[in-house]
């Protein structure tokens, strides 16, 4: 990035550059100069100011609201958590059938009697062929990553168009030692140099800035498989269970294995959390600028000129700042608020910095000139301010074209 220093030397570079274009002048006197450029020292112009390159930006820092809702993240759902007791039913390990000095025999080792389920969908006897129980457990709600839904940022898009009157004021002037006069007395000017001042005034522009993001909400739930051995023929004939069923201990009640055959665990989707941010911004500027013009006459009417200028501007800030938090239900697809809130903030700041324009006069009467001009602005700062838990920023640096007309008197 160019310094502000870069930027300076260029504007020296390009006037002195200038100055040695007028071809050996030499200064005359006061008295020399009323006669030659009689008594048109001043001159006021207004014009119309357009400029572009300018931008709002929004730095957000982390959400007002929890984002979450409190809900812990999915990825610490990935563990079987393997519970002993279900909500559909139970299965509490017996000790007993793993003691074989009692003898429990091999067959019955590692079952358990104590257990139980409520409801017959639970069961799937299968014709004694392979019978099983499904048992669940529901782990409750967990949110996936944060993921952004839109984006919507206001950068390099505040439209600025202006009006601005300036006044300038001849302080001296450079003629040529010698040369043809007959076009008239101002082809003998090799130079000029005139002092400028000026002010513009930009009227309130409104940009927006809109971002959304989301986290999905899942529900984790958890299946696990057992066998029923004693309903297999392997393990001897026995009739289908009739549920619910409460184990009991029996030496020849059904048993099923301490630990599941096959075990999973799913996710629904549910729903989707979404906290969506607006800020309005507007802005109201006045510029002040101060400098010198130095002006080279092509022709009796044309001249062409380059104008450094020292600036402040005058900023005139509002921000406002809305966010609302939603659920939307995946089953039905309603949206309802969670929680909303609303910011707003002023704030009036000075600004200096710097412009450069480049651009031709046409006299087109005695007194009468019109004129276009094109420049560039540099701020030492980017002005912001915060509002709520995000900071506003703009970065007011860019380029301008003018258009005006103006009088000599």
């Amino acid at each position: 990035m160019i310094s502000l220093q870069e930027k300076w030397m260029a504007i020296l570079a390009l006037t002195v550059t200038l100055i040695g274009y007028s071809e050996e002048p030499q200064a005359k006197t006061r008295q020399d100069a009323d006669m030659d450029k009689n008594t048109d020292k001043w001159r006021v112009q207004v014009g119309w100011v357009h400029q572009w390159g300018r931008g709002m930006s929004v730095k957000s820092s982390p959400s007002s609201f929890s984002f979450s809702g409190g809900l812990p993240s999915l990825s610490g759902a990935s563990e079987l958590s393997y519970p002993g007791v279900y909500d559909d039913g139970y299965v509490l390990p017996d000790i007993w059938t793993d003691d074989d000095d009692i003898g429990v025999p091999p067959s019955r080792q590692g079952m358990t009697w104590n257990w139980g389920a409520n409801n017959a969908s639970q069961y799937n006897y299968d014709g004694g062929e392979h019978p099983t129980l499904t048992f669940h457990k529901d782990r409750g709600e967990y949110v996936g990553d944060a993921y952004s839904l839109r984006g919507d940022n206001s950068d390099d898009d505040i439209p600025a168009d202006g009006l601005e009157i300036k006044f300038s004021r001849l302080l001296h002037f450079w003629t040529y030692n010698s040369g043809p006069t007959n076009n008239g007395a101002n082809v003998k000017v090799a130079l000029d140099l005139n002092v400028v001042f000026g002010v513009a005034l930009f009227p309130g522009n409104s940009q927006k800035c809109r971002n959304s993001y989301g986290q999905d909400v899942f529900n984790v739930s958890e299946t696990y498989t057992y066998l029923d051995y004693y309903g297999t023929v392997l393990g001897g004939s026995w009739p289908a269970l009739v549920l619910p069923y409460a184990g009991s201990e029996s030496t020849e009640g059904p048993l099923i294995p301490v630990t599941p055959e096959s075990a999973s665990q799913t996710s629904a989707y549910l729903g989707t959390y979404r906290d969506s941010v607006e800020i309005k911004s507007k802005l109201w500027r006045l510029r002040g600028v101060a400098g010198i013009e130095l002006s080279k006459p092509l022709t009796e009417r044309l001249d062409v000129f380059v104008s450094p200028q020292f600036v402040l501007e005058f900023l005139d800030m509002h921000a406002e700042r809305t966010e609302t938090f939603t659920f939307t239900d995946a089953s039905s697809g309603a949206s309802s608020t969670v929680a909303s809130r609303r910011n707003r903030h002023s704030k009036m700041t000075v600004e200096p910095g710097a412009l450069i324009t480049v651009g031709a006069n046409y006299r087109f009467g005695e007194n009468w000139y019109a004129g276009a001009d094109v420049g560039w602005e540099w701020l030492i700062d980017e002005p912001s301010l915060r509002v709520g838990a995000d900071r506003v920023q703009y970065d007011l640096s860019g380029g301008e074209f003018s258009l005006y007309v103006g009088r000599r008197f």
